[in-house]
């Protein structure tokens, strides 16, 4: 660091020294005020924006509070929650671009002001006042007599020592400035980078939060203009309305038709039965075998007669117009209508209302006598008429799906944050298949969608196969990868209630640095190790069979169900040694122990010489092989099809392991493998230039073709024989896979070395269903270009339609989209 004034200068204390030292002095004390004043604005900032951030929160209670204004409409009640939701996740995100802030501009600026500026400004008293003692040293110096040789020499000792003291000061108070003039570059910079930083994450989350609301908001907005149309066309027909002033007399007084409803309501006049006999409009209505009639809305209504008892005749003996009587064995009743056609149409709707009630009596009496001579024949129990008909309400009534969110929380660990452990969380990371909290998902959108996909569970729509994979992982099985080797020396684990710096740092170290890791191995040599008189040549990878439960039917007979949408499954991504004596076919040449990846076996059922997990944790990369508690190998198939093919170690890299998981089914590898570098989109140029995504195909898991693409595979990679997955897809028969190709964007027209595109080789194949998606994605897709932005919506709902159904069935019952192909598995 240069200094700002030449020392040299300083020592000889020269006016040019001095000018400069007053121009220094001058530029720190308006660096001073001006950062002071910055500090101001930043607090004033500061504090606006957390009154902005309160008026969002009490906005968010007003809305909350107007949506249950609107509990019977779906469609407000449900976008309110939704924006509601929305603006809270926005709230909180505010509040943190607000602490940051705090602490990046008003703490570090504020220490600057204080610690150093401050510095300065006390070694600048103490330097005036040794100027003044060295002015008044030269002073007395001068003013000796020549014939006082003795205070001759007094003055100059103290001449020399105030010199060199001011020299001493001189270059503290010209360092201490050319220090700050030196800091104050970086220390302001870096608290606006910091700055800069902060606001760049918050705009970052709030677009991606946004970003996943575009959906809803674009089918919300198709909704409104729905229903702006539908509410035009309303008005355009109120239009009309005064017409209907013409026809007042005819509605008013028409004919009474031959099948009156059996009940009625309307205006009419009665006559009071007090002295005065005045007349009244009241409304009155014929209800279960009542005349009743009431003055308001409000007021409660009274009940003029039982018509069972009455009778109906027409009034003569009177003056006014249009009057009949209503008499029961108590009063009689005397009404007038408005017209000689209502008077009729009342008359004869009160003389079917009388009829009525008494053939009910009739019914009533009828019921009851076969209900007694029911119950005397079966001694009190219910009749088996009664019986079927409640059953199924019965059934349907105690019949409660319970949410996925509920079923997410059932898998082992989900029920609390990944990261923090936090309770009930209500986000999640897709593509790595863990449940987060609010605070944490945050941080994961700014580590970016490449590493980590978050959505809410409670917000967005999810897709069946994005939940077959949540269902397949789990928090509990991404951290025995991501957290096997926890170092809290290094850095301090996030708890709930920690500050946001320790979440950030255990977050990125979790997963950017991935500090944790058990690392796999890099060079075959770190494998082949001396176990006994054997040792570790080749390696292979559990498959992942599901085991189906067992019912019996009526008959006796047992069938198969699939096993439920979620399980706590728990495979171990841990591989196990195991005893095999490889053929001299394999190419591997001897006998000897197989490392098995994704094992949890806990018997000796694939032959002698299984290794237990404690025999091999001398190896210092492996996992501990762990059992799994709720689902295991399917004893049902094959010794040789509950693992993949052997595999020689010198061929064991991250990217191999990645490919013979993708095959075997086994999600729980497939993370370990892309935690430890495995290129998703890797080719494999001794397997027909093929890569994972291809091998899940081949292995027929939806579940595992999901997660491959929602960690970045490629869905259009061809391999040597210029077939995509679509091709393999539609060979193999596996429909939902061709429906999840297919909405991923894969390329229907690519055509293979034979010239075969997918939808040649499903007719080839004779599959009705990949035929049918095939086509209607073409002609989706054919409709889309030839009408570009005027493309019909309703087309396209009947394609999302089309596409739920099938995707909705190969996730939940796949057997009856099962087909066999006519191709081998070349």
């Amino acid at each position: 660091m240069k200094p700002k004034i030449d020392f040299s200068e300083c020592l000889k204390d020269s006016p040019r020294f001095r000018v400069s030292l007053e121009q220094s002095e001058q530029s720190i004390n308006e660096l001073e005020i001006k950062l002071e004043k910055l500090i101001k604005m930043c607090n004033g900032m500061v504090d606006a924006g957390k009154v902005y951030s309160s008026s969002i929160g009490y906005f968010v209670n007003g809305l909350k509070d107007l949506r249950n204004h609107f509990k019977e409409d779906d469609l407000v009640k449900d976008s309110m929650g939704r924006f509601a939701s929305s603006l809270t996740e926005m709230q909180n995100y505010h509040a943190i671009l607000f602490d940051q802030t705090h602490r990046a501009v008003n703490k570090t600026l504020t220490a600057f002001v204080k610690e150093e500026i401050r510095k300065v400004k006390e070694t600048k008293r103490v330097f005036d006042k040794i100027s003044d003692d060295l002015e008044n040293a030269f002073a007395k110096h001068a003013q000796v007599n020549k014939a006082k040789p003795g205070e001759a020499e007094e003055t100059y000792n103290v001449l020399t020592a105030t010199r060199s003291a001011f020299a001493h000061t001189a270059l503290d108070y010209v360092c201490q400035i050319s220090v700050v003039d030196s800091k104050k570059r970086y220390e302001i910079l870096n608290t606006l980078l910091s700055f800069m930083q902060a606001q760049s994450t918050f705009y970052h989350q709030g677009y991606d939060l946004l970003t996943d609301s575009d959906p809803f908001f674009k089918h919300l907005s198709t909704q409104l203009t729905e229903l702006q149309t539908t509410a035009d066309t309303e008005k355009k027909e109120m239009d009309k309305r005064h017409n209907l002033v013409n026809d007042l007399e005819t509605i008013l007084n028409q004919v009474p038709p031959d099948n009156l409803p059996h009940e009625m309501e309307g205006y009419l006049f009665k006559r009071a039965s007090n002295a005065f006999k005045t007349w009244n409009r009241r409304w009155f209505v014929i209800q279960s075998n009542q005349l009743i009639y009431q003055k308001k809305l409000k007021d409660t209504p009274t009940v003029v007669a039982d018509l069972r008892l009455c009778t109906v005749k027409q009034a003569n003996d009177i003056e006014r117009r249009y009057c009949f009587e209503i008499v029961s064995p108590v009063k009689t009743c005397m009404l007038q209508a408005d017209s000689e056609n209502l008077k009729q149409f009342w008359m004869q709707a009160l003389e079917n209302a009388i009829k009525r009630s008494l053939t009910d009596i009739t019914d009533i009496e009828s019921s009851r006598s076969r209900d007694s001579s029911q119950d005397k024949l079966s001694d009190g129990s219910e009749s088996s008429s009664v019986s079927s008909v409640r059953s199924p309400l019965d059934a349907a009534t105690r019949k409660v799906e319970p949410s996925m969110l509920s079923k997410l929380q059932t898998i082992t660990g989900n029920d609390k944050c990944c990261d923090c452990k936090a309770p009930n969380p209500r986000w999640a990371s897709i593509n790595l298949g863990i449940t987060l909290c609010i605070q944490c998902s945050g941080i994961h959108r700014s580590l970016g969608v490449h590493m980590s996909k978050v959505r809410s569970l409670t917000l967005d729509a999810w897709e069946p196969e994005t939940l077959k994979v949540m269902a397949e992982l789990g928090n509990d099985k991404l951290n025995k990868v991501y957290e096997a080797h926890v170092n809290e020396s290094m850095v301090k684990r996030a708890t709930e209630d920690c500050d946001s710096d320790v979440r950030v740092a255990w977050i990125k170290a979790k997963y950017d640095k991935k500090s944790f890791l058990k690392r796999l191995p890099t060079e075959p040599e770190q494998l082949e190790k001396q176990r006994g008189k054997k040792m570790i040549r080749t390696w292979s990878v559990t498959k992942h069979h599901r085991k189906k439960s067992k019912k019996k039917s009526e008959d006796g007979e047992t069938s198969s169900e699939p096993s439920p949408k979620i399980s706590t499954s728990s495979y171990s991504s841990s591989p196990v040694s195991l005893n095999t004596g490889a053929s001299s076919d394999s190419g591997l040449g001897g006998s000897g122990d197989v490392l098995v990846f994704g094992s949890c076996l806990e018997r000796n059922d694939l032959g002698e010489g299984i290794t237990k997990a404690e025999d091999i944790d001398a190896i210092p990369y492996i996992l501990s092989s762990e059992g799994s508690d709720s689902e295991s190998l399917d004893d049902s198939q094959p010794t040789e099809n509950k693992t993949t093919s052997l595999e020689d170690l010198s061929k064991f890299t991250p990217n191999m392991l990645l490919y013979k998981a993708a095959n075997a089914n086994n999600l729980s590898v497939m993370v370990e493998a892309l935690a430890n570098g495995a290129n998703v989109n890797w080719i494999n140029t001794e397997d027909h230039g093929r890569c994972a995504l291809h091998q899940a195909v081949f292995g027929g898991s939806l579940a595992a073709c999901e997660f491959l693409l929602l960690n970045g595979a490629k869905v259009n990679t061809r391999d040597g024989n210029g077939r995509g997955v679509l091709h393999h897809a539609t060979i193999h028969g596996h429909t939902g896979q061709v429906c999840l190709f297919l909405k991923r964007g894969a390329n229907q027209h690519a055509v293979d070395e034979d010239g075969q595109d997918a939808l040649k080789i499903g007719l080839t194949t004779a599959n009705a269903d990949i035929v049918t998606l095939l086509r209607l994605a073409r002609l989706h897709e054919d409709m889309r270009e030839s009408e570009g932005l005027f493309s019909n919506s309703a087309g396209d709902e009947t394609f999302q339609d089309v596409f739920k159904d099938f995707t909705e069935m190969a996730s939940n019952e796949p057997e009856k989209l099962n087909r066999k192909s006519m191709y081998d598995d070349s």
